[in-house]
């Protein structure tokens, strides 16, 4: 409030100041015209408001206006995505307090979600967007792009955030996400390179021993060299990265200390001992895994001792956590030793014998048959031994191998749901099948494709196929073809008077609580909440009534990328 008092008897003032000046300086004859434009433009503005109060109400609001600014000021825009490309906007969390949306944030991300409800959380957590004013809020903020990015471990997406945003605080737990992950992979100039771009320096102490060894493994020895110096002043300490980086320099003619601390050391370890063996157990981080697996660590499973049950066990949760490869697990059920007669009474036999080793001779089973139902029986009986101990990840790229061999109609009924289902492709992958006697899947629907139609050509196409609705004797329409017809509507296409009646907009079905943050422009918020709605169900098998009040939404918002793509993967038959 004294800042505010304060600005306004400066204001005040000035005014009086420039009056003055203003009535006593001479007139420019050649800028008179400019006066004229400048005083009418003035007087339109404050005609109503020369008194006091008027000049209250004008101080007020530069003031407020000021106040905007240094609220803007402290503001970040961030993000990946165009808000256009979308159909949001960079203001879509401006009128939401920050804490309702790291709450619903929070609950979504720890949601099983649909890929449909992954998709557009994905487009709305990483359209461009102004950050909160508060700086622990931008922090906040931050985080839940960072933590999304991460589950999702989509690399090339996370490395164009990185970039995109590199004028920000440095996002350390994202680069250093990419870093490890590259390594485990055996990406390593893939991740040097990519350091070596963000050229940014890290207060991470993890990253910046990583900076100065990506620098030596690009052979640029003299600025590792100098890198290094300067952290050893500003105080950094590391003994055993520091014995890593005098051995890899060739200051040092030995270095057989070894760390399991981070990946980095694991790798230095092994990049600087080759005597070096590490044995992973049930505490193994996962990204170790994929590291010893991509660099051929791992014991060869000729030498793994098919007795030591434990430690299958443990290589089958490394195959459901995608860290070792389904082959190479199902080769080694393939060294146990089974009896004749256990392999011609599999079904019964399974029942005698460990969990382990009645995958081994399923699996055998499998191998040994040709008989398509029995195969398939076989592979159905192994998944679900898979499910039951909760590593069903462990059997899934080569069931489909092996299903996909035969023909559904080779099986009996009572396999016939597993095999689908194990080889279920999206219907979005196959092509739309039109249906001119049905308005939502009729050719209309390809006004929301990618490939646009024009707004005249779909008006007329429109009124045409009402025209034949309102002349044939089923002449209504159920609420799919409503939910296109509104659709189009709200994007200014307009249907003939005499047609309106063939057709009743149905009464509004948003949840109230949806409505009232639509109503006050809390948009980011709104779809927030449409997202925790859909959930773990894809949207084609949402229902009708849903589905309407969901599009409903985004037309009010104006979200018509995403309501376009819904539509378009909705209502057509697809071949």
């Amino acid at each position: 409030m004294l800042n505010k008092s304060f600005i306004n008897i400066i204001l005040v003032f000035l005014s009086i100041f420039y009056s003055y000046t203003f009535a006593n300086e001479p007139v420019d004859i050649w800028n008179i015209e400019k006066k004229k434009e400048k005083n009418n433009s003035l007087n339109s503005n404050t005609k109503d408001i020369n008194d006091v109060t008027g000049n209250t109400i004008i101080l007020d609001n530069m003031v407020k206006k000021i106040e905007e600014g240094e609220i803007l000021s402290k503001r970040k825009i961030v993000g990946l995505y165009d808000p256009e490309e979308n159909g949001f906007a960079l203001e879509m969390w401006n009128n939401t307090d920050p804490k309702r949306i790291f709450e619903l944030s929070k609950k979504i991300s720890n949601m099983t979600l649909s890929e449909d409800a992954k998709r557009i959380y994905t487009k709305i957590i990483l359209t461009n967007s102004y950050s909160p004013s508060d700086e622990l809020d931008q922090k906040v903020f931050l985080n839940i792009k960072s933590d999304w990015l991460i589950k999702f471990r989509d690399i090339d997406l996370i490395k164009e955030y990185l970039k995109k945003n590199i004028d920000l605080d440095p996002n350390e737990k994202l680069t250093k996400f990419v870093l490890d992950e590259l390594f485990a992979v055996k990406k390593n100039k893939e991740a040097c390179e990519f350091l070596e771009e963000l050229n940014t320096n890290f207060k991470n102490s993890y990253l910046t021993k990583f900076s100065i060894y990506c620098l030596i493994y690009l052979k640029k020895n003299e600025q590792a060299s100098l890198r290094y110096d300067l952290e050893k002043e500003l105080g950094y300490e590391d003994l055993f990265f520091e014995n890593k980086f005098q051995f890899l320099q060739g200051y040092i003619s030995n270095s057989s200390d070894t760390s399991e601390k981070d990946l980095l050391n694991l790798h230095l370890s092994y990049e600087t001992n080759k005597e070096y063996k590490y044995s992973p157990n049930n505490k193994t981080p996962k990204i170790y895994w994929r590291y010893l697996s991509s660099n051929n660590l791992l014991e060869n499973i000729n030498n793994i001792d098919i007795e030591d049950e434990k430690q299958i066990s443990l290589l089958e949760k490394a195959t459901h956590q995608g860290n070792y490869e389904e082959i190479d697990l199902l080769n080694l059920y393939k060294r146990f030793q089974f009896s004749v007669d256990q392999l011609l009474n599999i079904e019964s036999e399974i029942q005698k014998i460990s969990k382990i080793k009645s995958r081994a001779l399923l699996y055998q089973g499998i191998l040994l048959n040709k008989d398509p139902k029995t195969i398939v029986k076989l592979s159905k009986l192994l998944k679900e031994s898979f499910v039951n101990d909760d590593i069903p990840n462990s059997f899934n790229n080569e069931l489909k191998n092996i299903l996909v061999n035969y023909d559904i109609e080779d099986l009996s009924s009572d396999l016939t749901e597993f095999y689908s289902k194990s080889l279920e492709k999206e219907n979005l992958d196959r092509d739309i099948k039109f249906n001119n006697k049905i308005l939502h899947q009729s050719k209309l629907v390809k006004y929301f494709g990618k490939e646009k139609v024009s707004i005249k050509k779909t008006e007329k196409d429109l009124n045409n196929y009402l025209k034949k609705v309102k002349k044939s004797k089923k002449n209504y329409l159920i609420t799919k073809d409503i939910i296109l017809i509104e659709a189009m509507l709200s994007d200014g296409i307009e249907i003939k008077e005499e047609y309106k009646k063939l057709f009743n907009s149905k009464e509004n079905t948003i949840p109230t609580d949806i409505q009232i943050l639509i109503n006050d422009q809390e948009i980011g918020m709104a779809v927030l909440r449409l997202i925790e709605i859909i959930g773990q169900d894809k949207i084609k098998d949402l229902g009708s009534e849903t589905l309407y009040f969901l599009i409903n939404a985004l037309n009010q918002m104006n979200i018509d990328p995403i309501r376009d793509e819904i539509l378009f993967s909705v209502l057509p038959l697809r071949a």
